[in-house]
Formats: structure tokens, C-alpha cells, sequence
């Protein structure tokens, strides 16, 4: 069990109200029992816990990504506090080194706090969805008043102030992927890591029998792919390093571990769409070690064995190393766990289908060489269909995916 950041929800509460967000409005009401900050006693223990860690695991880089709710919500004082105790511990681990990072709405980004950032080495990102009408769609204040004009003046602030703008945007397949990514060319945005909704097999929107969102992802992707002066989007870089037989995780969960505003230990937030309480562990920062939580199932799962324990259908699809399941909320449903494809199978085979078959016709000559062939979406959804679960899978491990079932 291995991480390489800790997600540090400093503020328990939002000043936004996004109707998609799985802290407040996705059925998991834990928040209202948390302290609205974290306090400054937890620093020392956090920064105890985190040296006691790098040095068990040796490790050469370490991030402290500031969240929330809303994390610009607590004073400023808290970060200089947390970053001159916290470089203070790195002076003790010559080779070490700490980065700082905070994810905003965007909502309170002023010149003082692009100073602070500046000051303290803490960069940012902006979660903006691109137009307005994407945006203030689902990323409204508590009186049900869209943000986008306040957001887009923050990044425009921090791409003046800071020098750099990276975004993070959740997909909205209701506007046009041409009209999301000139949004964010206007914006000159340095990145967008655009994010595929937190849905279950529970309360998943779509049509199952289409493909809307690889359909939407094929069109932005094939945009970007042409754009000589492209922004950077992680969700694609790291799809065309895995095809390409780079190593990189492309599902952006993995390598964080979560530490709640009262110290409580979980695993990655994402999985409170499961359910109320689904991510409590019964642990804390006080009186526990990080790697604690690989004692507790849900912890297992998600860092030792969320891209290699996958239901039947995953194990034998002939591109599970490229999609690794998709991501572990995405598989969750409440009668039998996460036994289950990704609510976004047929969109992630089709879209990776088209990354591979947009590659060969770049490199002909390399994947000839190799003996690859293009993709075809419906024979691999038909293989997978056609998959025996009793011949792929024993009781043993069905019962360890079902285990997470809501009884």
C-alpha cells in the first residue's frame, strides 16, 4: 500500500452548491457531523504521521493537495502555519522534497490570495466546466445563482498573477466539445483534467444502450488531437501512454489518501456517491498510521487491488490494462458491490477504441510492425457480453467484490 499525496479537506463546507458533487449531494451526509475546519492541533499530527510515512517508504516526493468543501473558506493563516511546519519536517528529509497544491472553485481567488500562493509555493487549480451555460448549469451558490462570471475572472487572475491556469472540469454532454474547449483556449488555461461524472449503477442518468459520453469524448478528443497549440488534458496524455505501453494511471483516483477536517482517515472521496458513510474506516490521523487503512476492506480494495480485483466481464475484455476497470465508483451498485463493469463500459471501449484506431493512422509503420490491428468497439462488446462469470471468477473473490453490497 502506496500513495504519493494526501488530500487534506481543511473545510468541510462549500460556498457553492453543485448539484453533481458527491461530498453534499450525492446522498452522503457526514459532512454535517465534521468540524467546518481543521483545526490547527491536527498539523503536527498529520506532519508526524507523513515524515514516519516518506521514510518507511522511502519516498522522494511527497504532496499536500488542500480541498474541501471549499478550502479558501479558512483563514490564510492556516496554510502559512501548516507550509512553515511541514518545511520544517523536509529540512529533516534531505531527500524529500514537499509540494503544495490547493483545489478551488475559484469563487474567492483575489490578488491576496495569489500572493499567498506565490509566498507559500502552493499551486493552484480552478474547477471551472468550461461555457457558462455548462457551467452554471450545475455550479450554482446556495440562492441557486450560477459562478461562472467570478470563476473565469479567477483564472484569468491566476494565469496574470501566477503565470500558469490548471483546471479540473466535469463533463457536461450537454454542450458541444468545441464550444467546452475554445472556452477553456479563451481562458488560455494551461490544462483541463476533465473528469467523467460520479455516477453508480444506482442513479446513473444515461441511456445504457447508447454511448453518449464516448461520443462527446471522441469529438473533444479528435479536436485536440488536430490543435497544434493544445492545452494539456491528463485524461488523454495518459490513455495514449498506456496504449503506447507507458505505465500510467489514467483514472485519476489512485496514490491519494484523504484525511477528513477532524483527522479521520479515508480513501478517496469520490466513493461517498455510494452511500451514506460508505468511506468511514473508524480511523484517525491521531491515533493511527496512514498505512492503517489497508487494514479496513474498503481501504484494501482501493489501494491494493482496485485495477486487478474487477468482476468477470473486466478480467476477460481484451483491454482491461488500458481502461483498469474504469474507475472504482463508477462500478459500485448496492446489490452486489463493485461485482460489476463501469457504468461507462460501452463509452470506455469505444473511446479507447478510437484513440488506437487515431494512433495507427498516425503510425502506421510502427503498429504494422507490431502486428496491432485497429479496434472494433462491437466485437469487443460483444466478446465481453459473451463472458461465462461462473468459468472467470470463484466464490471466494465474488463475495470479496460483493462484500460492499448495501444490505
Amino acid at each position: 500500500m502506496q500513495f504519493d499525496a494526501l488530500i487534506l479537506k481543511v473545510a468541510s463546507r462549500c460556498n457553492l452548491n453543485c448539484s453533481y458533487c458527491f461530498m453534499y449531494n450525492l446522498g452522503d451526509t457526514t459532512y454535517k457531523g465534521q468540524p467546518k475546519f481543521m483545526s490547527y492541533d491536527m498539523i503536527d499530527s498529520i506532519l508526524e504521521k507523513t515524515k514516519k510515512y516518506v521514510l518507511k517508504y522511502d519516498k522522494k516526493e511527497f504532496s499536500f493537495i488542500f480541498h474541501g468543501g471549499e478550502p479558501l473558506l479558512i483563514e490564510k493563516k492556516f496554510y502559512r502555519t501548516f507550509v512553515t511546519k511541514a518545511n520544517a519536517i523536509q529540512e529533516q528529509l534531505p531527500n524529500v522534497v514537499f509540494k503544495y497544491d490547493i483545489q478551488t472553485n475559484g469563487v474567492l481567488i483575489d490578488e491576496d490570495w495569489c500572493a499567498l500562493f506565490r509566498e507559500l509555493h502552493i499551486y493552484p487549480s480552478t474547477s471551472v466546466d468550461g461555457t457558462r451555460k455548462a457551467h452554471d448549469m450545475f455550479r450554482v451558490d446556495h440562492k441557486g445563482n450560477g459562478s461562472y462570471d467570478a470563476v473565469f475572472n479567477a483564472v484569468k487572475l491566476l494565469k496574470n498573477q501566477i503565470g500558469y491556469a490548471d483546471t479540473v472540469c466535469v463533463i457536461n454532454i450537454e454542450e458541444e466539445p468545441k464550444a467546452i474547449y475554445e472556452s477553456f483556449k479563451k481562458m488560455q488555461v494551461n490544462s483541463v483534467n476533465f473528469l467523467i461524472p460520479d455516477f453508480t449503477h444506482n442513479n446513473f442518468p444515461f441511456d445504457t444502450e447508447k454511448t453518449e459520453m464516448a461520443d462527446w469524448l471522441i469529438a473533444l478528443f479528435n479536436i485536440w488531437i488536430k490543435d497544434q497549440d493544445r492545452y494539456k488534458i491528463p485524461m488523454f496524455i495518459g490513455l495514449i501512454n498506456r496504449l503506447l505501453g507507458v505505465t500510467e494511471n489514467i483514472n485519476n483516483e489512485s496514490a491519494v489518501l484523504v484525511i477528513e477536517t477532524n483527522g479521520e482517515i479515508e480513501a478517496i472521496d469520490s466513493l461517498k456517491a455510494c452511500g451514506h458513510g460508505f468511506t468511514k474506516s473508524g480511523m484517525n490521523v491521531l491515533s493511527h498510521d496512514f498505512s492503517d487503512i489497508k487494514n479496513s476492506p474498503l481501504g484494501k480494495l482501493y489501494f491494493e487491488d482496485s485495477t486487478t480485483k474487477l468482476c468477470a466481464k473486466c478480467l476477460d475484455c481484451p483491454i482491461k490494462e488500458v481502461c483498469q476497470g474504469g474507475r472504482l465508483v463508477h462500478r459500485f451498485k448496492k446489490e452486489n458491490g463493485f461485482n460489476n463493469p463501469s457504468v461507462y463500459c460501452k463509452d470506455l471501449i469505444k473511446f479507447i477504441a478510437n484513440i488506437q484506431n487515431t494512433l495507427i493512422d498516425f503510425f502506421p509503420e510502427l503498429y504494422s510492425k507490431e502486428n496491432i490491428d485497429s479496434m472494433k468497439t462491437d466485437e469487443i462488446v460483444r466478446y465481453v457480453n459473451d463472458t461465462n462469470k461462473n468459468t472467470l471468477i470463484n466464490s471466494t473473490y465474488t463475495e470479496e467484490l460483493e462484500y460492499f453490497g448495501i444490505k
